[in-house]
């Protein structure tokens, strides 16, 4: 495979095996390792919904745990999935499956969590934020799996290196 002249003319190598059909995002650009930018991505992510999760428990002391997460969880989610698709993995087309698929890794996680932190918090009355935070670095492991080979993928036939370097100047 010849080098690509110029960053837009480069075609990330999972590309060719189908799994993402656009050129590098933004973020590669600077990063160059979609696992990084993952990561970041994530963690900033992460970040984010666990502070919300924080604000709207000390905000609403007497909000069940379930409701607090089902709030920071779709607002995050929402957010992280444009950010995704823009940022890290280029795909373009199928955004409604995208999305689906997205909340389907996401839901998991999201009913995972909410069994977790109702065992942690609710039965075994360890404190709520806690248990929270240790509940997340489980996740976020599973959740860059679920993203990477299901979320985002496409199918070796609707990418080519031609068709993903074309997709670029569009």
């Amino acid at each position: 495979m010849k080098q690509p002249e110029t960053p837009e003319e480069a075609v990330p190598e999972d590309a060719v095996k189908g799994i993402h059909n656009g050129p590098p995002g933004p973020l590669l650009r600077i990063v160059k390792d979609q696992r990084v930018a993952f990561v970041l991505v994530g963690g900033a992510n992460t970040a984010f919904s666990t502070g919300l999760f924080i604000a709207i428990a000390w905000l609403n002391p007497g909000l069940p745990s379930p409701v607090v997460l089902s709030i920071a969880f779709v607002v995050s989610l929402i957010a992280v999935f444009f950010v995704y698709r823009k940022l890290v993995f280029r795909v373009k087309g199928h955004f409604w499956l995208d999305l689906g698929r997205f909340t389907l890794v996401n839901l998991t996680m999201f009913f995972t969590n909410m069994a977790l932190l109702l065992v942690a918090h609710e039965v075994l009355g360890y404190p709520q934020i806690p248990s929270q935070l240790a509940i997340t670095c489980v996740t976020v492991i599973i959740n860059y799996f679920g993203h990477k080979y299901f979320s985002f993928r496409r199918s070796p036939e609707s990418v080519s290196p031609k068709k993903a370097t074309e997709e670029s100047t569009t």
